[in-house]
């Protein structure tokens, strides 16, 4: 028999089949039609620790919408100055088996320090497009990989506090300049290699 649609929107991505089991008995079997639907949120954003380049913590809550286990998840983002539209970021991680949901941290290497965040006291607007490969299993007991069906894109503030904290880690302090950005300055060491 072939298989059928089913209407139910709920059950998106699935189709119904039809087996014919051992005894002759036919048997009604839901089976899932590609990679399963997976929900991404921002969680928060922290300093990473290295000492080369700035390192951004993107804390992210992932969550398969049906509640079903997954095996691993190839997670990226891509990440862009919304002010400007350049392109400031690129990372993945790679999640582990969960079911229904986890969360996970990206580190992001970040490039362009130079464009920081204004003022005292608001942050720098980023633009989060999220995507991936899935591993799950499927109804037949074997693994199963696909590319995640979704690319979830949001807009965060990063905070001027987590941006200041990036540039002393990487040795760099920030001040303000005229226009009332913040920007990065190299520390000057003397002849003696003591900071002056």
């Amino acid at each position: 028999m072939a298989p059928e649609n089913l209407s139910n929107p709920r059950l998106k991505g699935f189709v119904t089949v039809f087996r014919v089991g051992r005894a002759g008995q036919v048997r009604k079997v839901l089976i899932m039609n590609g990679p399963p639907e997976l929900g991404v949120e921002l969680v928060g954003f922290e300093a990473g620790t290295s000492t080369v380049a700035p390192i951004l913590n993107l804390r992210v809550g992932l969550r398969r919408l049906d509640g079903g286990p997954v095996q691993c998840v190839l997670l990226t983002t891509f990440v862009t100055l919304a002010e400007s539209g350049r392109a400031w970021a690129r990372g993945g991680a790679t999640v582990p088996t969960f079911r229904g949901g986890t969360e996970a941290t990206l580190g992001l290497t970040c490039g362009h320090v130079d464009e920081g965040p204004s003022g005292d006291d608001g942050g720098v607007p980023l633009r989060l497009a999220f995507d991936g490969t899935v591993f799950y299993p499927g109804e037949d007991g074997n693994r199963h990989t696909g590319q995640a069906p979704w690319r979830h894109e949001m807009t965060a503030l990063l905070p001027v506090s987590i941006w200041r904290d990036l540039l002393a880690r990487c040795g760099r302090r920030a001040e303000m300049n005229v226009a009332g950005r913040i920007r990065p300055v190299a520390r000057e060491l003397d002849r003696g290699g003591s900071e002056k």
